[in-house]
């Protein structure tokens, strides 16, 4: 893997460490850790934390974490329609955009991580 390429894969998995940590503290920041489903965020963003700390640690072996990531991203987007929370604007905007942001973020590593063994091996001839 490029030098190139390790440093895309660790700034992609330092930005979804921070969203992982603005997930697991949004229910202080948006008065909701007393609402029982403040739970959600709470595991789910510390998964995406330790998930992306492993990408930012070892690139090489970022692509099955950012590949958890991405459907961390896609719950977290659902969440404010499974845990009903979607009259609560800040909370549901919030839900939405780091969502989105952990599961684009994992997209890339985990199509970035890949290996490129096969890349320059000579097609074989039949």
């Amino acid at each position: 893997m490029t030098d190139d390429r390790v440093s895309a894969i660790r700034t992609a998995s330092t930005i979804n460490f921070l969203a992982g940590l603005w997930l697991f503290v949004s229910p202080w920041v948006y008065r909701a850790s007393s609402i029982p489903n403040a739970w959600n965020s709470w595991i789910v963003g510390i998964v995406i934390a330790i998930l992306a700390a492993v990408g930012m640690e070892n690139p090489f072996a970022a692509r099955g974490a950012s590949v958890f990531n991405m459907l961390l991203g896609i719950w977290t987007f659902a969440s404010p329609w499974i845990f009903r929370y979607t009259g609560d604007t800040g909370r549901f905007i919030n839900s939405l955009c780091v969502g989105a942001i952990v599961f684009i973020l994992g997209a890339y590593g985990s199509s970035a991580g890949r290996t490129t063994t096969f890349e320059h091996t000579p097609p074989l001839r039949s």
